[in-house]
């Protein structure tokens, strides 16, 4: 019975020394997990920060000191860099990194702007290891970095953003150091690795490097499978960071696809297990024999000495725990822990000294405690002779620049603990405030620049609280206003105005307090003397700490020039359109009335012409009549179809056609006028139907119109060219006419298409009324063409027409 109960204990406590590992295990992956999970946090925190001054249209200095600033004050990080969608570096805390272009897809998944993604390992140093043909691109194995991205969208032109890229670059290593710290411990190992079983910081005793990937740990019994089934933290046993089998405690971070896995080998396990039977096993077995042996002195004695030892084993392991537990706490507490002697020598201090400074805690055991503190009078002053009897808890603060050149300060706590009467300990703790220190004098300074900027601007501004007082006003408001700041500050925002303005202002207030952003609206204000003013005002509300609208900071500009001018401006084309519609009905009723005379002069002038044909003189005087009546009939033709056309009196009537025959057709009808003046024409109009959708008489009057105007204008023996083709890339059908006469001045290639004007360089030759080329342009922009002018090379001058491309078989359209 004794040596069962001795085995029995013996399994006992294998169980139990499994269970604490396993137990211990879980709480360093906790630890680990949490610190992972703080690091990747704090930086997404910046670059959320950092994200929201870029997209604000920061200037490019203002941009790059929040760079290298943040990276100062995240010490795990290997850089932060601002790139665009092409991946060139625009600006970047690392001086090496500035200028260069990387291929943005090797950072891991593009984020979507106000979107954050989380790389996988790259095997570089910085950035500029990523750049093409970069001798820095051959680092040692295991040297990388963890790229974090938040997508955001620069101010751009037009009022579209241009999309951008803002990129953290985490250091492994200084998560692996953290993890050694953490386990203390160089026969466990560590590692932190995403779901596909790739490393992205390892602890050494893993035998493997950052970036390698580990099929062991994704077998179906693996960390990993047991995660992607929804489990969050548990134990595994089997093979791991090692091949050999371990004894292992896994957590997955709280919102990256990533998990913390910590393991100890099975062998090391078993190795511990052994030496606990050799200092209580045998002892044990011994006992057993001697018990038996003995067991005539008496079996009460037995129960005595195994109920003591039970009471004694029971209470070692609680000793153990507590000094595990406390082992733990202080190894994961981010600030000083430490205690000292009378005089002030460090008796005690927690690895966060080891974490700050870079060296072994026993290096500074023994040492003054004002040494750790850059020698601090004050804390010095606190050891002076005599402070003994009267000592009291104390708050200290030390500031100094440690050799590194950086700031550093630390709010100091000492409470005294009397060992015994005369001798006289000190127990403490020192936080590292040095990045609140500067973040305190950053935001001074940020809000000193801001003051600068709100009394600087030439505009009037004011910034509201969310009860519409008054927080500040610059001098140009107080200029426009006439109201000075310590008369207004406290008062509500629309004390001053009319109710109905009041009104207005303090609704849009509401709604933009109650959605945030931006708004921009126009209004008139009265100001004292009665004077109507027009405002443009623009508000944007600013955060809280909580990223809800704590305020509104409005800027308004005066427009009541502008508004003046825009109804002036408004009144005048009111007055020219009904001008021109005046001048467009006169023309239509002048040439109407016009046309019956005309018709009888030329009916007269062509009797008189017959019956004067023995006479030759008078037969003649009667040509001159019908020629002169002829042209006053075609100027009347003219005006009326400009008229018309302007006042769209004859809607047109679309069809989709082909403009070839149309041009076919144009010229066997002017034919005449071709061989009057010995005239060559050249229609180069392509194989391939030139569609369109335009009304067939509109269209062959332009036509006509341009032939007409070419052949008017080419001299005796010349030649004129008509060129047709399906513009694909504008999907547009060009029609060019082209003569070789005297050209157009430079100046007057737009002029020309006005009514009544011709070319200088024309006008006294060629004839013509002038309205022939502005009914050309009135009948293209009908049918939402263009048409323009141009001098040919070798002289000469070309009319180009451009109509909307159409297909045959599409559906009709109405009239236009």
């Amino acid at each position: 019975m004794l040596l069962a109960a001795t085995g029995y204990s013996i399994w006992r406590e294998k169980r139990e020394l499994t269970t604490e590992t396993a137990a211990r295990q879980a709480l360093l992956a906790r630890v680990l997990e949490d610190h992972a999970s703080r690091s990747l946090d704090a930086t997404q925190l910046a670059l959320t920060g950092l994200a929201d001054v870029a997209e604000r249209g920061a200037p490019p200095e203002v941009l790059q000191a929040l760079l290298g600033q943040t990276q100062a004050s995240l010490g795990f990080l290997r850089g932060v860099a601002l790139l665009d969608e092409a991946g060139h570096v625009l600006a970047a805390a690392d001086p090496a990194d500035r200028g260069v272009q990387i291929v943005a897809a090797r950072l891991g998944p593009l984020p979507a702007p106000g979107q954050d993604s989380l790389g996988g390992f790259v095997a570089a140093r910085s950035l500029a290891g990523l750049a093409p043909g970069d001798v820095a691109a051959v680092v040692p194995p295991g040297v990388g970095f963890i790229p974090l991205s938040r997508g955001i969208k620069l101010p751009g032109h037009g009022g579209e953003g241009r999309p951008a890229l803002l990129t953290a670059l985490l250091n492994p290593d200084a998560l692996a150091n953290f993890q050694e710290l953490t386990l203390n411990d160089t026969r466990a190992a560590a590692a932190l690795v995403d779901l596909d079983g790739r490393l992205l910081a390892v602890t050494a005793g893993a035998d493997h490097l950052a970036g390698e990937r580990l099929a062991s740990l994704q077998l179906p019994t693996g960390p990993l499978a047991r995660v992607r089934t929804g489990t969050e933290y548990g134990r595994w046993d089997g093979p791991g960071l090692r091949d050999a089998e371990q004894l292992g405690a896994f957590r997955a971070l709280r919102a990256r696809p990533l998990v913390v896995v910590v393991e100890l080998s099975q062998d090391e396990l078993h190795s511990q297990w052994l030496a606990t039977m050799r200092d209580l096993g045998l002892p044990a077995i011994g006992l057993a024999v001697a018990l038996l042996m003995l067991s005539g002195v008496g079996t009460v004695a037995l129960h005595a000495r195994e109920r003591s030892l039970l009471q004694l084993d029971a209470a070692q392991r609680q000793v153990a725990e507590r000094e595990r537990e406390l082992s733990a706490i202080f190894g994961s507490v981010q600030d000083l822990l430490f205690r000292t002697d009378a005089l002030g020598h460090v008796t005690f201090i927690n690895e966060g000294y080891a974490r700050l400074s870079g060296h072994p805690v026993n290096q500074v055991l023994g040492r003054p405690l004002q040494e750790l503190f850059g020698g601090s009078p004050a804390v010095a002053a606190l050891f002076a002779v005599g402070e003994v009897h009267d000592a009291r808890p104390h708050e200290l603060r030390a500031d100094w620049i440690a050799p590194d050149g950086k700031a550093r300060s630390f709010e100091i706590h000492l409470v005294p603990l009397r060992r015994q009467a005369g001798v006289l300990e000190w127990v403490g703790s020192a936080a590292d405030v040095s990045g609140l220190v500067r973040a305190q004098s950053e935001l001074r300074a940020q809000l000193g620049l801001a003051r600068s900027l709100l009394s600087s601007s030439p505009l009037p501004m004011s910034v509201l609280d969310r009860d519409n007082r008054y927080l500040d006003v610059n001098r140009a408001w107080e200029q426009f206003t006439g109201r000075r700041r310590s008369e207004v500050l406290g008062r509500r925002a629309a004390s001053y105005l009319r109710p109905d303005e009041a009104a207005l202002h303090d609704d849009r207030d509401a709604e933009l307090l109650a959605r945030g952003g931006e708004m921009n609206y126009e209004a008139v204000w009265h100001s004292s003397d009665g004077r109507r003013r027009d405002l443009y005002i623009s508000k944007s509300t600013f955060p809280d700490a909580h990223g809800q609208p704590m305020g509104i900071v409005v800027c308004f500009m005066d427009i009541s020039e502008f508004r003046e001018a825009e109804r002036a401006t408004r009144a005048a084309r009111d007055a020219a359109l009904e001008a021109s519609r005046a001048k467009s009905d006169f023309i239509a009723n002048v040439s109407h009335e016009l046309r019956t005379p005309l018709q009888s002069i030329l009916g007269f002038s062509e009797i008189g012409a017959l019956r004067a044909r023995a006479e030759p003189r008078l037969a003649e005087l009667f040509g001159d009549v019908h020629r002169a009546g002829q042209r006053m009939l075609s100027l009347v033709n003219d005006l009326l179809d400009l008229s018309k056309i302007e006042r769209g009196a004859e809607p047109m009537q679309p069809e989709r056609l082909d403009l070839r025959p149309l041009a076919v057709e144009v010229g066997r009808e002017l034919e005449p006028l071709l061989s009057a003046r010995q005239l060559g024409l050249g229609m180069a109009l392509g194989d391939e139907d030139l569609v369109v959708l335009a009304d067939p008489q509109r269209l062959q009057q332009l036509l006509r119109n341009l032939l007409a105007n070419a052949i008017r204008f080419s001299p005796i023996g010349g030649h004129i060219e008509v060129t047709a083709w399906h513009d694909e890339e504008a999907d547009e059908v060009r029609v060019d006419v082209a003569d070789r006469g005297p050209g157009i001045p430079p100046d007057e290639l737009e002029s020309i298409f006005e009514a009544f004007v011709q070319s200088s360089a024309t006008k006294s030759a060629a004839g013509g009324t002038g309205l022939g080329l502005a009914i050309c342009r009135r009948i293209a922009e009908a049918h939402d063409g263009r048409i323009w002018a141009a001098n040919r090379q070798d002289g000469g001058a070309v009319i180009s027409l451009a109509l909307p491309a159409a297909r045959f078989g599409d559906t009709s359209p109405a009239p236009l």
